[in-house]
């Protein structure tokens, strides 16, 4: 059976995403499903059931009267009731991850569900602060968004962003708004730093998101230059690194010093100012590219060597850590294109274009980074020897920009 949505399905997905971000699982029901009520729990759904802290599968014992009820929501179209789901493990060596939804048969004499209907499931946090499941029908009687918003209302996200799009309104039609910081030349960050001040946000470096904790903005002078996501430095243990430099806190500048090169902007300094991508796209002359380990759940920074051309793990980065720092940063963004001037010793911007996103998937993070086209810039300089001295410019994780609708799966631009 075809899990993907078709083109009706995916509009109603659209719907439920415009008001609700959480993480959603799709499954399409067969016969076999609904007459033995025992339905694959797959890894996404198990994920996201023990991330909301529901069911871990892992700790429960095989057979289904070991097995865990849970109440979860069914939203139709006009009415919403409460159905328990049943997860368990089946009584086999494997202890294959199963759940049962009450009454299924019931429902399909009904045609409330019915073989080849796509069901999406997700979770939000309730008013009093408990995981409540809900699942929705995108084949047959599905709930218009007044349903939807009755059962389950909007996320905070949703909710600020409705707040604040009469203040981007305004930003965008606004012509041009003078630098933040004053006089002078133009620095990359003032385009940031002057929409920040529009909205009313201090300038931070906090490590999530702008607005609350719940909205990051992104502005850049326009072109098509790569959109960042975050900052974060890798892990050097059992590296090169970490054998040459003992404190933590010196090794990414101990990574300049080892890999670098001699530069004329820095001369005298060991300089490092590269893209890297995948194995087949590294996008630098170095010898380093990106390698996705599913199976030790890491990224690796992989260094060749130029004359023996052995490969050894330079720098790398725990799945965990990377899934933590995107879901931190980007809960949703507001991506704004700008262009600059100046008029008389002021610099001015004038900001042309809005995109709104939300709920990046992690998994897509990961098939971009194979694909070559989420990438991680390696910026800055330090002495050859002795003390470090130099800069680093801030690391980055960054993507191309017409890719950042298959990893936070739609962006709606908007129109004023």
């Amino acid at each position: 059976m075809i899990f993907s949505p078709y083109a009706d399905e995916a509009k109603r997905i659209e719907m439920i995403r415009r008001l609700r971000g959480e993480d959603y699982t799709l499954l399409r029901l067969t016969s076999t499903m609904i007459e033995k009520n025992n339905i694959d729990a797959n890894g996404i759904l198990r994920d996201m059931l023990f991330n909301w802290g529901i069911v871990d599968y892992e700790m429960l014992e095989h057979g289904g009267g070991n097995g865990k009820s849970y109440p979860a929501l069914f939203i139709q179209n006009g009415k919403t009731e409460k159905v328990n789901l049943n997860f368990y493990r089946v009584n086999n060596t494997r202890g294959d991850r199963r759940f049962s939804i009450g009454c299924i048969r019931r429902r399909m004499l009904c045609h409330e569900l019915n073989e080849g209907d796509l069901l999406y499931f997700s979770v939000f946090r309730t008013s009093e602060g408990f995981p409540q499941i809900y699942f929705v029908n995108l084949t047959h009687n599905c709930p218009s968004e007044s349903d939807i918003l009755e059962a389950v209302g909007i996320d905070a996200i949703t909710n600020l962003f409705t707040q604040i799009r009469p203040t981007l309104r305004s930003i965008i039609l606004g012509g041009w708004f003078d630098n933040s910081k004053g006089n002078g030349p133009i620095d990359p960050k003032d385009v940031g730093d002057t929409l920040e001040a529009l909205l009313g946000i201090n300038t931070n470096n906090r490590n999530d998101a702008d607005y609350y904790g719940l909205i990051e903005v992104k502005s850049k002078g326009g072109g098509r230059t790569l959109d960042t996501l975050f900052t974060l430095r890798p892990r050097f243990d059992k590296t090169r690194v970490a054998a040459y430099e003992p404190i933590d806190r010196n090794r990414v500048s101990a990574f300049t010093r080892i890999y670098g090169y001699e530069s004329d902007a820095h001369s005298g300094f060991s300089s490092l100012y590269i893209t890297i991508g995948s194995m087949e796209a590294p996008q630098n002359n170095q010898g380093f590219y990106l390698h996705v380990d599913d199976e030790n759940r890491t990224v690796n920074l992989i260094w060749t060597d130029p004359e023996t051309h052995g490969r050894e793990i330079a720098a790398f980065w725990f799945f965990d850590d990377l899934r933590t720092q995107l879901l931190q940063k980007h809960p949703s963004t507001i991506w704004v294109q700008a262009e600059s001037r100046m008029l008389e010793g002021m610099g001015q911007f004038k900001y042309n274009e809005i995109e709104f996103s939300k709920a990046p998937q992690f998994a897509t993070f990961l098939t971009l980074v194979k694909e070559g086209i989420i990438t991680y810039d390696w910026r800055g300089y330090t002495t050859y020897e002795g003390r470090y001295r130099g800069k680093n410019h801030g690391n980055a994780w960054r993507i191309k920009p017409y890719a950042k609708e298959r990893l936070f799966g739609q962006i709606e631009t908007l129109n004023f």
